[in-house]
């Protein structure tokens, strides 16, 4: 019997203190929250110590396992009757601030000296174990601040005073209040031995308590769990966003500014020559294409830019393509475009503008070449320069925003360079 006791008590011990950790890592950052979890410590404290009793075969492993559960035993009420003023923002006078600790206090300075005065048990051996004055003063003391606490949480969630509590549903109210007063219920069964127990079953409804306690948090919002699960979804979709725009920005930006560069640079040069004709033309699409960075980027800082996207991935590549006007850009098409490919158009064009942006701002190169296959089930792109190249490629900005698009596509990416060999850009992207 004792082993079959012994698992269950460290059921209940495991269950409770993994309990504690869900709410610990869950729950709000409250006042009420750190209360409650005291409360949950004193339990597990308790439940612990019955196991420590059942391996109790000395009177001084007898000792230590009663102190050290009186510990939970004289704190759970109080910290019970805190837990529930805080939970409804119940405003304390200095007495009921001051009395649960202190009879708390009090009752287990009275176990520790018990030695002193017998007052707490009268008799304290190994198999014979006889309760004193005290120790019912303190059963009375639990019994008072858990049922005291019990009325003050019900009354407020039946009032609804409380933002914390507001949403919750009669059933919710009920499974937390009835948590504490199960246990209490067994307690008062065992120790009125109106049934002939041989172990303590109060622990036992701290099993119950966690069952409904949870039952309440996931279900009833007990504690807010549901909403800050909520709200802390809602902070990584929002950084999520931020994270798109930001990228959004970035590549919009990079490309336009390093497009009106190569325009500017252009206009010198046929300036220089002579050539107003070539300058006006230059001129006019750096004004144009200023126009559309411009248009983008406001576009962008005002989440609304859901993507410029094509009918044809072709025909985005394309206008990339005949912006270029520092060095040329070969365009290949293999196989044939159509609509089955359009929700990939977007995609490929970040991905092509990123490409070119990087080659005009960084490769030193004199040609580019774009290349899109059209196969049944996919769509390769491959964009090379014959440029310096690298011989160590960094993910930064642009190419990591290449890589995210890609993935988050269900594609691959893969960049390849060296020295002096240029830049190549392979992506294949699976057509859904």
């Amino acid at each position: 019997m004792e082993y079959i006791l012994g698992i269950i008590y460290m059921m209940v011990s495991g269950a409770v203190l993994a309990s504690l950790a869900a709410l610990y890592l869950l729950g709000p950052d409250k006042q009420y929250k750190k209360i409650y979890l005291g409360f949950q410590t004193a339990v597990a404290i308790w439940c612990m110590s019955q196991i420590l009793l059942l391996l109790s075969k000395e009177k001084a492993e007898l000792i230590f396992s009663y102190i050290f559960g009186n510990v939970g035993i004289c704190s759970v009420g109080a910290l019970w009757y805190y837990f529930a003023c805080s939970y409804t923002n119940k405003n304390m006078n200095m007495a009921e601030r001051v009395a649960p600790l202190s009879v708390a206090v009090f009752h287990y300075i009275c176990v520790l000296t018990n030695p002193l005065h017998h007052l707490y048990y009268k008799v304290f051996e190994i198999g014979n174990i006889t309760r004193g004055p005290l120790f019912y003063t303190n059963v009375f003391a639990t019994y008072l601040f858990v049922v005291t606490g019990s009325v003050i949480l019900y009354m407020n969630l039946t009032t609804g005073k409380n933002d914390n509590v507001r949403e919750e549903s009669k059933n919710g109210r009920l499974l937390i209040v009835s948590s504490v007063l199960i246990p209490v219920f067994l307690n008062v069964v065992y120790l009125s031995k109106i049934f002939r127990f041989t172990f303590d079953i109060t622990p036992l409804g701290f099993g119950i308590s966690v069952i409904l306690v949870m039952l309440a948090t996931m279900k009833y919002n007990f504690m807010d769990i549901n909403r800050r699960l909520e709200i802390t979804n809602e902070e990584l979709l929002l950084e999520k966003e931020r994270n798109r725009i930001a990228q959004q920005v970035h590549d919009t930006a990079g490309h336009t500014l390093t497009m009106i560069q190569s325009y500017m640079k252009l206009c010198q040069v046929s300036n220089e020559k002579g050539e107003r004709e070539e300058t006006a033309t230059y001129l006019d699409e750096a004004r144009t294409l200023t126009s559309k960075g411009i248009k983008e980027l406001r576009e962008s800082i005002n989440e609304m830019r859901q993507g410029e996207t094509y009918e044809l991935v072709t025909k985005g590549i394309m206008q990339l393509a005949g912006q270029v006007k520092e060095i040329p850009v070969e365009v290949m098409i293999k196989g044939e475009d159509g609509d089955q490919y359009s929700h990939l158009s977007k995609i490929l064009y970040d991905c092509t503008r990123e490409s070119i942006t990087n080659t005009l701002k960084y490769a030193e190169a004199s040609k580019m070449e774009i290349v899109l296959r059209f196969k049944e089930n996919s769509v390769d792109l491959i964009i090379s320069d014959d440029g310096k190249g690298c011989e160590t490629i960094k993910d930064n900005n642009g190419l990591l925003g290449i890589r995210q698009r890609v993935e988050a596509a269900g594609g691959t990416v893969r960049f390849i360079s060296a020295s002096g060999e240029g830049f190549l850009t392979r992506i294949h992207v699976p057509v859904k």
